[in-house]
């Protein structure tokens, strides 16, 4: 595992998304799976299973790529999945039925503000990782 900043990031998110998606199968169960019912929560915010789904894909894959050696590879992950989230959010928030396959019922649900909050904060940790890292290489005389 890298040592940047992305890289920690990343797998505190990655494992925190990959047991939101577990714990929510405790949640919702396995019954009506990807029927895009909702009705379920899980600290206030809307799941279904196919949320868990996607949280548990979406973490694994930050947990995985976050745990490479190549900083560059971790930092474009850290970003990727933060622009992934903003626009959940985005989509999340234009109508009330966009999201409705994850559970998500529109603009007024939890579920957006934690997605905005989680891509901006891996938005931003990406790119100062990648700052720090440009920096570090051109010290060593890398680039």
């Amino acid at each position: 595992m890298g040592t940047s900043l992305a890289a920690r990031v990343g797998v505190a998110f990655g494992a925190f998304y990959v047991a939101i998606g577990v714990i929510g199968f405790f949640v919702t169960g396995f019954g009506g799976a990807l029927t895009g019912e909702h009705g379920d929560s899980l600290l206030g915010v809307s799941i279904n299973q196919f949320h868990n789904i996607a949280h548990i894909g979406i973490g694994a894959l930050l947990l995985v790529l976050s745990m490479q050696k190549s900083d560059a590879a971790t930092e474009g992950a850290v970003m990727g999945v933060g622009l992934f989230y903003v626009v959940a959010f985005v989509i999340g928030v234009t109508a009330s039925d966009n999201l409705t396959i994850l559970g998500i019922r529109g603009e007024d649900d939890p579920a957006n503000f934690f997605h905005l909050i989680s891509g901006v904060t891996l938005l931003v940790t990406g790119l100062l990782s990648s700052a720090a890292t440009a920096t570090q290489a051109k010290k060593r005389g890398l680039a």
